[in-house]
């Protein structure tokens, strides 16, 4: 117990001091919405390289289709999630016109810009093949299910005709630069190739990058965002805390029981379900007319909450074997 309590104090210190750098900074007045804008398109310019270097290097082929065999965990759970979220809707506690909106942020995560550097810093980098297997799952369901409920909270505020489900736009985003790059390393590894040198290098090189200063725009976003706004919540932002650091990991702790995992997978898959509100519903919900506001109180809260749970959940994940 005092051990767990130790690491939890150990990697939130380590997140806190990097974090804070974007908190001070943003404090100083360094940054206007552009500024912002620029360090968030860098951290999404530098992840690809990140994930195609994590797979290149750590995979023989065999260990990557050993970790892909797990793929249909997450799956079934994002299932679990959308139907327990839409339980919660038909329950009447969410307004009928953010019903599709609190579907899409229940469901979807932020796991690379939060998930990575809060893995690194909670379990290192032997962790990140598993998020990577929740990612999966994760990106298909923001641009398929979660884009259509987004574009139904729509549909109700202003009329019109539904949304498709599926469409050839949105299959299109679901091949994110992310996800490119996972899967180019993928193939590289499955097909056996070698990565030259000078390649493995620079994208080493460019990929560590991400991480640090994915957190610091993690605390430029919590000083814009402030702790005064959890006084003025309303009830469907606490719902979707509620599921983020309660309903969402035991639904992955009991159904990861159900499989034949290794400890380590198991921790990083309730690890990847406790992640914050994926920022792209925040988005989606202002281009189609969503209630964007409420989106965003969303991604905003449950970013700020970290500094309050992730101590909880390391000491908590530590206890699953």
């Amino acid at each position: 117990m005092l051990e767990a309590f130790l690491q939890a104090v150990t990697a939130v210190f380590i997140l806190g001091c990097v974090a804070g750098i974007g908190y001070y900074s943003a404090s100083q007045g360094w940054y206007d919405e552009s500024g912002k804008k620029l360090v968030s398109k860098i951290v999404g310019l530098t992840i690809p390289f990140y994930l195609f270097s994590t797979i290149t290097s750590r995979f023989t082929h065999s260990e990557l289709l050993d970790l892909l065999g797990i793929t249909g965990v997450p799956f079934l759970a994002f299932a679990v999630y959308i139907a327990v979220s839409a339980l919660i809707c038909r329950l009447g506690l969410v307004r009928k016109e953010w019903q599709g909106t609190f579907i899409a942020q229940f469901s979807g995560a932020s796991l690379l810009f939060v998930g990575i550097p809060v893995t690194l810093a909670m379990i290192g980098e032997k962790g990140i093949p598993y998020l990577l297997v929740y990612f999966i799952p994760n990106v298909i369901f923001i641009w398929t299910i979660g884009l259509y409920c987004i574009q139904l909270d729509g549909v109700t505020k202003r009329g019109g005709a539904r949304p498709k489900l599926f469409s050839v736009k949105s299959l299109k985003m679901i091949f994110t630069k992310p996800l490119i790059g996972f899967l180019l390393g993928a193939a590289v590894v499955l097909i056996g190739l070698t990565v030259p040198r000078p390649i493995a290098v620079a994208t080493k090189m460019i990929g560590q990058i991400s991480s640090p200063l994915a957190l610091v725009f993690i605390g430029i976003t919590i000083y814009q965002i402030g702790f005064k706004r959890f006084a003025h919540l309303p009830r469907e932002v606490w719902l979707i805390l509620l599921g983020i650091n309660v309903i969402k990991p035991l639904i992955m702790f009991f159904l990861t029981q159900a499989f034949d995992m290794d400890t380590l997978a198991r921790q990083m898959m309730v690890i990847a379900s406790t992640m914050p509100v994926s920022p792209m519903t925040g988005v989606l919900a202002k281009l189609h007319d969503g209630p964007a506001e409420f989106a965003s109180a969303s991604v905003g809260t449950s970013v700020s909450a970290l500094v309050f749970t992730l101590p909880l959940i390391m000491m908590a994940v530590s206890f699953i074997r």
